[in-house]
């Protein structure tokens, strides 16, 4: 196995929350075959697959357990048939400016989500009503074996794929594109950087939850009068209520202003909300 490990792996330091304490070891591997070795030695143990670090909380203190860090993996290539193959850790900024370079539009959409392309297939991710089943033509994972699942067995849903319903590591994705001349290409990504540019600014996993229907989970929380609540560390944002902003480093507050916004907004309306925060480790 080569892969860079590195001990007290530092949450709060490769998170967007900021939060958290510290795991026993990550890797960090560049390549697939070593990724995949490191999944059968420490898949079995508490186990986390860490991307770009923007939709998790991470516990405080010690985290007895093993980071397995993607975004070495980072190969892009274009297809035979002119998609794209890339692997599980690339991010969706190098994405986009490899689509640029070689006039391939069609996935401007993303554009500012702050996330790796395994990331986006594991949450179905996207912007503007648009979601990454558009563009996803096959996942391949790793589960003990390599398989490469078909856009309808990824069971694509809103904010929910097959991979966040079973235990596996994202390798990488086949994605649709189609020609485009380049400079349509900025100014569609501008475009949804320009929608973006209204969402709270501070450490945040963006949207908390997930909206529970054609009401948006913003629209309740505001109206069970929780802007501006806080708990430690950790407020409800008044710009966006759907966003909890860390102003520290305990990811504990942020964990019990979740679960006091859950019980609230069903206290208030009978809604259950669920969140879309990936959760590291225990939490009380």
């Amino acid at each position: 196995m080569s892969a860079e490990s590195i001990e007290n792996f530092d949450f709060a330091m490769n998170t967007t929350y900021g939060c958290g304490g510290v795991a026993k070891i990550a890797f960090l591997p560049h390549r697939q075959i070593d990724a995949c070795e490191i999944y059968d030695e420490y898949c079995g143990k508490n186990f986390f697959v860490l991307g770009n670090g923007s939709n998790v909380l991470a516990q405080d203190g010690f985290y007895d357990g093993c980071v397995l860090l993607t975004k070495g993996m980072a190969e892009i290539k274009i297809l035979e048939n002119g998609n794209i193959y890339c692997d599980g850790g690339v991010t969706v900024a190098r994405l986009l400016n490899f689509c640029k370079t070689h006039g391939l539009g069609g996935l401007e959409y993303l554009c500012g989500i702050p996330a790796t392309v395994g990331g986006v297939c594991f949450m179905n991710a996207g912007a503007a009503g648009r979601y990454a089943e558009e563009n996803v033509v096959n996942v391949v994972i790793y589960d003990g074996k390599v398989r490469t699942l078909t856009n309808k067995e990824c069971d694509f849903a809103y904010k929910q794929s097959t991979m966040r319903n079973i235990k596996c590591l994202i390798l990488g994705c086949e994605l649709a594109v189609n020609v485009k001349n380049k400079q349509e290409i900025s100014k569609n990504c501008q475009y949804y950087l320009n929608r973006r540019k209204g969402l709270p600014s501070g450490k945040s996993c963006g949207c908390v939850f997930k909206n529970p229907g054609s009401v948006s989970a913003g629209k309740f929380i505001e109206d069970a009068g929780l802007k501006r609540k806080a708990i430690g560390c950790a407020r409800v944002s008044d710009k966006h209520a759907n966003f909890i902003i860390a102003n520290g480093t305990r990811s504990q507050d942020v964990y019990e202003l979740i679960a006091y916004v859950k019980q609230k907004v069903y206290d208030n309306f009978k809604i259950k909300l669920e969140e879309e925060v990936c959760y590291i480790g225990d939490f009380k």
